[in-house]
Parts: C-alpha cells; sequence; structure tokens
C-alpha cells in the first residue's frame, strides 16, 4: 500500500472514531441531563444558576473531548466537570459576595426573611463550606435522586467510602450549625 493511501485510511479511522466519540457524548448528555441538572442545582442553588453551569460543564466536555483517556467512564469524566464546574461558580459567588459586604454594600435582603429560610441558608453555607469531597458526597450521595452504587460511582469511589464521608459531613455540618448557634 503506498503512504498516501495509508494516511488517508488512517485519517478515515480517526474521522470515524470522533463521529462515534461525538454520537456517544450526545447520547450520553440527552440521558443523564436531567440527572447531572439535579445535582448540579443541589450545589448552586436555583435553577438560573444551574442552568449557566451545565451549559458552561458541557461547553467545557465538549471541547475536552479529544482528552478524554478511557480511565473513568465518560459518564463519571463529564460528572467530574460538572462539579468542578459548579463548585468553581460557588466559589466565585462567595468571592463576589465577600467583596460587596467588605464596600459595605448590603448584598443580602434581610427585610423580613422567615426563621426556617436562615436556617437553610446556614445549612447551604455549611454545605458550601465542607471540604469538597465531602460536599460531594452530600450533594450525590444525600440530595440527589441516585441510588449508592450510582453516587458513588459518580464520585469514583466505592459506597463504603461514600457512606462513610456522608456520616463524617453530617459530623461536621451538625458542628457547623451549633457552632453558628452559639454566635
Amino acid at each position: 500500500m503506498a503512504c498516501h493511501e495509508e494516511r488517508f485510511f488512517n485519517a478515515l479511522d480517526k474521522d470515524n472514531k470522533m463521529k462515534d466519540k461525538d454520537q456517544e457524548f450526545r447520547q450520553l448528555i440527552s440521558g443523564e441531563l436531567p440527572v447531572l441538572r439535579g445535582g448540579i442545582y443541589r450545589i448552586v442553588g436555583n435553577a438560573t444558576d444551574t442552568d449557566d453551569v451545565v451549559q458552561d460543564a458541557m461547553l467545557r466536555a465538549y471541547r475536552q473531548f479529544g482528552t478524554f483517556k478511557n480511565q473513568a467512564s465518560l459518564c463519571t469524566w463529564i460528572y467530574r466537570i460538572a462539579v468542578n464546574c459548579a463548585f468553581d461558580f460557588v466559589r466565585q459567588k462567595k468571592r463576589q459576595l465577600k467583596m460587596m459586604t467588605d464596600y459595605g454594600e448590603n448584598a443580602l435582603n434581610e427585610t423580613a426573611q422567615a426563621h426556617d429560610e436562615e436556617q437553610l441558608q446556614a445549612l447551604e453555607e455549611a454545605v458550601a463550606d465542607l471540604p469538597e469531597n465531602y460536599r460531594e458526597a452530600i450533594v450525590w450521595g444525600c440530595l440527589s435522586d441516585l441510588s449508592g452504587h450510582d453516587a458513588a460511582e459518580k464520585l469514583g469511589c466505592s459506597e463504603n467510602t461514600l457512606y462513610q464521608r456522608v456520616f463524617q459531613a453530617k459530623q461536621m455540618l451538625k458542628k457547623a450549625l451549633m457552632k453558628e448557634d452559639e454566635e
């Protein structure tokens, strides 16, 4: 076979593999998007921000699709990107809130918030302050509709590890909320 023919067939083979990956990516996204969106919602806290984070995550995943190495399942890889995007978003929001507060602007609407809303806010902040692996365990293991097996798979750990992290995260949350009540 001539050298130029070999290059042509190699190029065709690469093109076919990319089409297969593209189709696999699209199928995965269409099937997993509701679950992914639910998990991201529990991290960021509102639907508009969830849509922005999911869109950013899907764009990142699609752009980086050529770097996927099959070390984990494609689904796990995409979830990891989405969760990282969500935590980046939460960190950015925290920085913005701190900057606004530092400059004397009142970022929170303090008028007539119900006690339940204050408790929920305190819980959300406490969850956001957890170390990342514990926060992920709470979000995917407790707040999502995933089974323990599926949540552990999404996080790339065993079910036992997931359950241990959830237990430890709950202990950390209890301490944080008790400390806040004392203040």
